[in-house]
């Protein structure tokens, strides 16, 4: 036993892990000092089991992560090393101005609402850091005691440690897929055991918070551009587009903002008007018959607001891309070009969101007050709103409604209801954050049906706001380091470019590979689902 290299709470150590620290502190200490000052992940696991889709990461069907005594070891080596820097806490992420200073995320590749030791992981970071943790998680399986056992702990003692929790609901998890009402139950067991947490800090991304993620509504379809009679018409599906003026021209519009939660472009808006029509034309004859009986109608118009981008495919139109007091109705469309070969629109309409603020405008609706008659409400709105497109002809969007919002959102309610928390979070935009239509990262290139065949293009102006090449949150982050569990008695460091994200290199720009003395990683594989409860949803798998 050793009396050397010991945390707070430590008299004594053993031979082994004296080594493993000496060594992990001449390994860190060769590193540069960014390494410890742009921490951003420091994440014990590797390696996910519930086999998202969407995921942003191409993370393996088993999970590695550090044992208590490794976690012990990486943490002192970087409070050591650290420590001969600085002399103030926090010990790591003090240089991240631009992304939460002090703040490490144990997530990139993994879901650390499985991982069995973050509770020791919260209060190792916090006292011996003097960081704190924000913990992201689609949930875990509640018949799993050891886990419950462990994020009540976290909850009994450690809240100020915390720097936010935010639970995930996806349709693409695969306990959602197999066992939707047993998903349920465990997102409202995970609900319950963190509502104190949420009492304490409130709601908010930064806070506690429940994001709604959805499936795009990705349709390919021809997509006719001509000018009639100088107008500019976009005709896509049964959607038609024709500008307000003659001779419009575009320029290519760009995120002005990045760190304004609302969207804001470089160019200024040319004004449409939208119809919609009662068949899909097939060629560019019957879209310029139709422009002109449009043109010629002395009927009230709709006006809608288009913008030009551009991503690596080509051009592509942003119809009303902004959130504004009514909500979002927005449409954006994708010529084919020479490198897009299938063309198509999305429908970026926030459903839930819409239906939310139409509840919001009624006079006798005061949100502090909410009750489960007004959640009620919205949902009859949804199913309304889903009839009123299948009588239009927009079957998409009604079969979209019925089969992918409705179930979600019905699941949701059902859960805050278990989990005893009052209608209200409901509405608190704070609290129940609708995010809209997943990105394209990683996995999920898939889902937007070829309207892109590239890896980690943004899609959408949100997408380029969020990870755009040229002017977006990751690229003002610029760099920073991921520590994070190889597997196989491995530890990896990278320092991630955070602008390459949408880039075909991707934002790992450089890989240390630091190996250790065997038995301080623990795993579970696929197989260990058929005895082990580790994913939410999981029974009978």
């Amino acid at each position: 036993m050793c009396r050397e290299f010991l945390l707070s709470d430590e008299t004594e150590i053993s031979t082994q892990d004296y080594l493993e620290r000496k060594r992990l502190v001449k390994e860190f200490s060769a590193l540069p000092t960014e390494f410890l000052s742009k921490l951003r992940h420091l994440q014990p696991q590797i390696g996910c089991l519930n086999g998202c889709k969407m995921c942003s990461q191409f993370s393996k069907e088993k999970i590695f992560f550090w044992s208590k005594r490794r976690l012990r070891n990486v943490i002192y080596a970087l409070k050591h090393v650290a420590k001969q820097i600085r002399s103030t806490k926090p010990f790591v992420a003090w240089d991240r101005l631009e992304h939460r200073v002090g703040v490490v995320f144990p997530y990139l590749d993994n879901d650390p609402g499985n991982y069995v030791y973050l509770d020791e992981f919260v209060k190792l970071v916090y006292s011996e850091l003097g960081a704190v943790t924000r913990i992201s998680t689609v949930g875990y399986s509640r018949r799993n005691e050891q886990l419950n056992r462990m994020h009540a702990k976290i909850v009994a003692k450690n809240i100020s440690a915390l720097a936010g929790v935010r639970l995930s609901f996806t349709p693409y998890a695969a306990g959602w897929i197999k066992n939707p009402d047993e998903y349920v139950k465990d997102l409202a067991n995970f609900l319950k055991i963190y509502k104190p947490y949420y009492e304490s800090a409130g709601s908010g991304n930064r806070n506690f918070c429940v994001e709604l993620r959805y499936k795009p509504l990705a349709v390919n379809a021809t997509v006719y551009e001509l000018t009639v009679d100088g107008h500019r018409v976009l005709c896509t599906g049964n959607y038609i587009y024709i500008s307000t003026e003659k001779n419009v021209t575009f320029s290519e519009a760009r995120i002005a903002n990045p760190f304004e939660h609302k969207i804001t472009l470089t160019q200024e808006p040319i004004m449409f008007w939208q119809a919609d029509l009662a068949f899909c034309p097939t060629s560019d004859a019957q879209v310029e018959v139709a422009a002109q009986k449009i043109l010629s109608s002395t009927a009230e118009k709709i006006t809608v607001e288009v913008y030009a981008l551009k991503n690596f495919d080509g051009m592509y139109y942003a119809i009303n891309p902004k959130l504004t007091a009514q909500g979002n109705y927005g449409f954006t469309i994708y010529p084919a070009t020479d490198k897009r070969k299938i063309s198509g629109y999305l429908v970026t309409e926030r459903f839930l969101l819409n239906a939310m603020f139409r509840h919001k405008a009624k006079k006798f609706f005061v949100a502090e007050k909410a009750s489960w008659n007004d959640v009620h409400f919205v949902l009859l709105d949804l199913t309304e709103q889903a009839r009123h497109y299948a009588a239009a002809g927009k079957t998409e969007k009604a079969d979209y409604i019925r089969t992918e919002l409705l179930p979600m959102i019905q699941g949701y309610v059902t859960a805050l209801k278990e989990a005893d928390y009052d209608a209200k979070v409901f509405f608190d935009k704070g609290f129940t954050i609708d995010t809209g239509t997943i990105c394209n990262l990683g996995r999920a290139v898939s889902e937007f049906k070829g309207l892109t065949q590239k890896i980690n293009e943004p899609l959408t102006p949100t997408h380029e706001r969020n990870y755009g090449r040229h002017r977006s949150t990751m690229t003002q982050e610029n760099v920073a380091w991921r520590l994070t569990c190889g597997g196989h008695d491995s530890i990896l460091v990278n320092e991630l470019h955070l602008f390459e994200v949408a880039s075909e290199r991707g934002e790992f720009f450089s890989t240390k590979k630091i190996s250790l003395d065997e038995g301080g990683d623990e795993s579970f594989s696929a197989s260990d689902l058929n005895s082990l409860y580790l994913i939410p949803g999981q029974k009978n798998f």
